[in-house]
Formats: structure tokens, sequence, C-alpha cells
């Protein structure tokens, strides 16, 4: 009969240690398994949201909360703070490319494109795309308005860097060009730089240069030749982004009066 009572509050204990929660620095955890980082809960209650910033727990249910106690149901991982980011594996292409069977959906970040890859492809035929930005419209657009002098000679405008290229133009006041330039620290072969311009007289050229993008910038091309004219850009990135640029001369009459034509200058990133 001893051993009998033995065996019983031996399966019972045993039952109670299974099916209780777990907290590390606190006597009162929130959720299966909990972590109090900074051991600042209160010994009862719910912790505030200042005390669950230090907290990490995993539900019964396997949702894993980082900075909250209560993980929402639908996500496997909630990360909640208002002071710091998600930091994913930086790494340049030939270490991304070194990856054993890069599962699809894999992300990194890339220090030779400078932005966030997903591989869209299969572990074995690996497609890497980088993340564009998205913008209010569903686009990834960077634009800016400057004021340049007329001659090449006295300046040029503010560069635009997007992902892995870097765009400016002359600033001329007549046949203001476009330059481009490599953004990663190395050459871009087997790149190609399309353009389209529409003239106020209604005659429509188009000019089309296939090599590398360097690190210093490489003038294409001629646009904005006059007010209310415009210029379209496809290039084309050896590593295999695109992105659409658009150049026009919208204040040709600066010229006489200050000296300075104004171009708009917007670079928009599809790949």
């Amino acid at each position: 009969m001893k051993k009998t009572i033995i065996i019983f509050l031996l399966l019972v204990m045993t039952s109670i240690k299974i099916n209780a929660q777990v907290g590390v620095q606190t006597p009162n955890p929130q959720a299966t398994f909990h972590i109090d980082g900074a051991k600042d809960n209160p010994a009862t209650g719910a912790p505030s949201a200042a005390q669950q910033a230090n907290d990490v727990v995993i539900t019964s249910a396997g949702n894993l909360g980082i900075g909250t106690t209560t993980p929402n149901s639908s996500s496997a991982l909630e990360i909640t703070t208002t002071s710091q980011g998600l930091l994913p594996p930086r790494m340049i292409n030939t270490q991304r490319d070194a990856i054993v069977l890069p599962a699809t959906g894999l992300m990194i970040y890339s220090l030779t494109s400078n932005c966030l890859q997903i591989n869209s492809g299969t572990p074995t035929v690996p497609n890497w795309g980088c993340v564009a930005n998205q913008g209010g419209g569903g686009t990834a657009v960077v634009q800016v308005n400057s004021f340049t002098p007329n001659t090449a000679a006295g300046g040029i405008a503010s560069e635009i860097c997007l992902g892995s290229i870097c765009v400016r133009h002359t600033g001329t006041a007549q046949e203001g060009s476009i330059q481009l330039r490599s953004n990663t620290g190395a050459s871009i072969p087997n790149s190609s730089v399309a353009g389209f311009q529409v003239a106020t007289s209604g005659i429509n050229e188009g000019n089309t240069s296939i090599g590398a993008l360097t690190t210093s910038y490489v003038t294409y091309y001629r646009g904005g030749a006059s007010g209310g004219e415009f210029i379209n850009y496809q290039i084309c990135t050896g590593n295999g982004e695109n992105y659409r640029a658009f150049l026009t001369l919208v204040s040709p009459t600066l010229n006489a009066t200050a000296g300075t034509a104004m171009y708009l200058l917007n670079v928009e990133r599809i790949r």
C-alpha cells in the first residue's frame, strides 16, 4: 500500500511539472516558457508594456514573442519594439552565392547591391532579387528637383543612389545628359542603358548602350533639350536589377535670367 501511494504521488508531481508554466527570472510566467530579461516584472498580474520590452515567451501553441508576452496567434514570431529593428544576415553576393541549397524565400541583406534580397527561385536554381522600398503608390521612387548651372563645367546635379546604381545629370542648359555609375564598389558588366527622347517637334529619338557600369560616372545620351521635352531610360544591370529613369528640363527660361536650369530627375527601381 505504501509503495502504491508513493507511485501515485510521483505521477501527480510529474504531471504537475509537465503542465506547469516555466519562468526564468520571474515567479509569474505569462506563457508556457517565459524569460524576464531584466527581472523587472511584478510578482502578480500582467507586466506593463515597458516591462515586457525585455521579455521572451513561447506559448502553448508554439508562438514566439519578443518584447511581448502575448504574441499574435496568427504569427509564428512577433517582435514588439519602437527602438530597435530586425537585422538579417549581411553579406556580399559571392558569400550569398556560396550558401548551400538556399531555401525558397530565404532573405539576406546584400552588401554588394545595398538591398534586402529574397530567393524567389528554388534551392537548386536560386534567383536572388532585391526587395524594393515601397512608396505610397506601391513602387520604389526616389525623386530630386534641383537647380544646376547651365554649363557642365559649372557643376552637376545631386546624385541619386538606389540599389546598385547611382544616377545624376550634367546640368547643362541644352541637351543635358544623364550620368550613371556603379554603387557596389565594383564594375557591373553586361549592363544596358536604353534612352528614348520625346521632343517638342514630335520626333522621337532613341539610343542604346551596352557595356559595364564602372565606379566612375559615364554619360549616356542627351535629354531635356528644351522645356517640356523629356527622356526615359531603361537601365538593366548585369546583376539582374532593373530601373527606369526620367529626365526633363522643366525651367529653361532660367537660363537667360539666373544662369541656371532646373531639371527634374526621377529614378524608379522595378526589380
